[in-house]
């Protein structure tokens, strides 16, 4: 038996064990997986004694500064700068799998980014993941962030290790209704929406048109006020449990070398999202 297990703070709302756990039955291995507390100030202290287990997810606030503890990185940590996945053997790897379970996210609904106008709001962790993979995958992007600052300097860095641009610009009103018009693809990677606060949204829907393939990564509720208003408005819309989903079986590829079951993964998270 190995164990694995998700650290970060707060973890107890995380959908991970409840995906994993699913793909262990399903593929019949004896494995367990933990949700692990850790605050930032006892990190280090768990990094050291971590070798008990066979590989971690890692989630917010512990996803830039866990790198400190291991020993590489793969080459999308590198270029993010930031790990959702660490396998532990003799050394440590840090991993991100967030960007590519975006796209297949995406690819899931037959939508190929290559070549495509993606609007992205927001410029945390989840934004930085999939602004690299798409870039990538050759992808026009353009980072819509409240800050304006930081959504600028987050252009410029894809822009340094990738060489492709990114447009920057507020997260406004008035930017967010030309934007929109131009893009083929409008990514929520904020909070905003998320539960208790479902009634609110990053974009209001008189913005919103038909031809627009809208994403969110907000899970919880599984249709959030955004993808209502798109999908009345007759936009594809792709809710946040597929890039869940699809982070963690890739996380699942590098840790074990398995194929995962990822449409039973998917049904069992809808199913404890719909308890």
């Amino acid at each position: 038996m190995k164990k694995f297990g998700l650290i970060g703070h707060p973890v107890g709302h995380s959908m991970s064990a409840v995906m994993h756990a699913e793909a262990f039955r399903i593929l019949d291995l004896p494995h367990k997986y933990e949700l692990i507390d850790v605050r930032q100030e006892e990190l280090g202290e768990f990094m050291k004694s971590a070798g008990d287990y066979s590989g971690l997810n890692v989630t917010i606030p512990h996803k830039v500064s866990v790198i400190g503890y291991l020993d590489e990185l793969s080459r999308e940590a590198e270029l993010v700068g930031a790990v959702n996945t660490v396998k532990i053997e003799s050394r440590k790897k840090g991993y991100n799998t967030d960007g590519i379970g975006c796209v297949r996210a995406l690819e899931e609904m037959d939508v190929d980014a290559k070549g495509m106008k993606v609007l992205v709001l927001g410029a945390g962790g989840a934004a930085r993941a999939i602004l690299f993979q798409l870039a990538l995958e050759g992808a026009k992007l353009t980072i819509a962030n409240r800050t304006r600052d930081k959504g600028v300097e987050l252009a410029s860095s894809v822009k340094d290790k990738t060489g492709i641009n990114v447009d920057a610009m507020a997260l406004d009103e008035k930017s967010l209704k030309a934007a929109i018009l131009e893009a083929d693809i409008l990514i929520n990677a904020t909070s905003v929406g998320m539960h208790p606060k479902g009634e609110e949204t990053p974009v209001r829907k008189s913005l919103l048109n038909k031809d627009l393939v809208v994403m969110d990564l907000v899970y919880n509720p599984l249709e959030t006020r955004l993808l209502k208003d798109a999908r009345e408005v007759g936009c594809s819309t792709i809710d946040g449990v597929g890039m869940l989903v699809h982070q963690g079986a890739e996380s699942l590829r590098i840790l074990l070398g398995v194929e995962p079951p990822v449409a039973a993964m998917r049904k069992a998270v809808v199913s404890k999202l719909s308890d």
